[in-house]
């Protein structure tokens, strides 16, 4: 009876205080769910855990987290504890496994062009055979690779965390050009990586840049800032652009934390506008919209020919989504509860909400209509849109 009473009085004190305004409400608290929407996805299957964040005491000085799950070709390719599986997304069953050279936790894995690769914490780049997994050949960079590598049939692009950019010989090894920025005095994010377009390599790095690179030489047409300094103190000095650019027409995209989301004209590097707008994640082209995730986690359209705001949706605000992803109008995300979301690219209506019954979901990927979700715990689920 008296642990009750004491209960109670200690209960009333605290709403009085809070009521006073001494305990104040927590500004970055997730915003609470509306579950009143349809469901629009089915199990498929699901996978064990695997380890999807490594130990680097060289780089930020704590954990990094890292996506070791890519789709192409209608499979899932992951990497567990030094082994490539090749997964059928239908059932997720086992179709090949490959031994891969690092026995832990591998980075950065990219597919393409009957090829894969990966790096490891010494700063080792691995490129092998996807058809026997044979290991084609090996690069020390001396440098972190945590992002995937740009396979195109003539070169492999590979960014570094200390920013470099290296063009290496598809089937060689060998360095064919090399870029690297001037690093910024403070850098606490990641990197982006490389995008191809029309024979052009654009880069985003550290210091807020954006630079167009001949693909074949590395000749570089133009370097444009992508947002300028706004603040006085070293965090407000952060300019990490960590999300890849997009491009079409004339036109290429890029955003960055703390900074502006801009558009460049490909051919010069003009720059036709320049919004205030901070990122860490991708952004998404629908149509002639660019669609992003600001760091208090709104989405937002703009129209790609102007700038304006076309629709802006907070009913996800620090709920710490994962990337956007698009298909056929629709967008998909994941939140820090486990739930997926759908809404309308065209007007930003959510249309739907699932819950994937997953820890804070990291990486969300789209293959013929099936979701692929990895949460924080390394937990790989896959479900298949209605």
């Amino acid at each position: 009876m008296k642990n009750f009473f004491l209960m109670s009085i200690i209960t009333i004190i605290l709403s009085a205080c809070q009521t006073l305004g001494f305990i104040e409400d927590n500004p970055k608290e997730p915003t609470k769910l509306n579950k009143n929407y349809d469901n629009f996805a089915e199990d498929l299957w699901s996978k064990s855990k695997a380890r999807s964040y490594v130990s680097l005491d060289n780089i930020r000085g704590k954990d990094l987290i890292i996506n070791n799950f890519v789709t192409a070709g209608g499979k899932v390719y992951r990497t567990v504890n030094g082994v490539l599986e090749i997964l059928n997304s239908e059932n997720g069953a086992v179709e090949q496994e490959f031994l891969i050279e690092v026995s832990d936790t591998s980075l950065g894995l990219a597919v393409g062009y009957n090829t894969f690769t990966y790096s490891d914490r010494k700063g080792n780049f691995y490129v092998h055979d996807l058809e026997s997994g044979y290991l084609r050949w090996k690069k020390s960079l001396n440098d972190l690779v945590i992002t995937k590598s740009l396979i195109t049939p003539r070169s492999i692009f590979v960014q570094t965390t200390s920013d470099k950019l290296y063009a290496l010989n598809f089937r060689s090894g060998e360095t064919i050009w090399s870029k690297s920025a001037q690093a910024p005095l403070l850098s606490i994010r990641g990197t982006a990586e490389p995008f191809f377009y029309e024979g052009i390599i654009f880069a985003t790095f550290s210091n807020g840049r954006l630079a167009a690179i001949r693909a074949n030489d590395g000749i570089q047409i133009w370097e444009k800032p992508i947002s300028f300094l706004k603040g006085t103190t070293e965090l407000e000095k952060l300019m990490d652009s960590d999300s890849s650019a997009v491009a079409f027409g004339e036109s290429v995209y890029a955003a960055n934390y703390n900074g502006s989301i801009s558009k460049f004209q490909i051919r010069t590097g003009e720059k036709d506008f320049s919004i205030d707008f901070s990122t860490s994640k991708p952004i998404v082209l629908y149509r002639e919209k660019i669609i992003g995730t600001t760091n208090e986690d709104e989405i937002v359209a703009f129209d790609a020919v102007n700038g304006n705001i076309l629709w802006q949706l907070d009913d996800f605000k620090f709920r710490r989504i994962s990337n956007l992803v698009e298909d056929s109008g629709e967008l998909f995300f994941g939140d820090i509860d486990g739930f997926i979301h759908k809404i309308d690219a065209e007007d930003g209506k959510i249309l739907g909400i699932e819950n994937a019954r997953m820890g804070h979901i990291k990486q969300l990927s789209l293959s013929s209509r099936k979701i692929f979700v990895l949460d924080f715990q390394g937990r790989l689920k896959a479900f298949e849109i209605d």
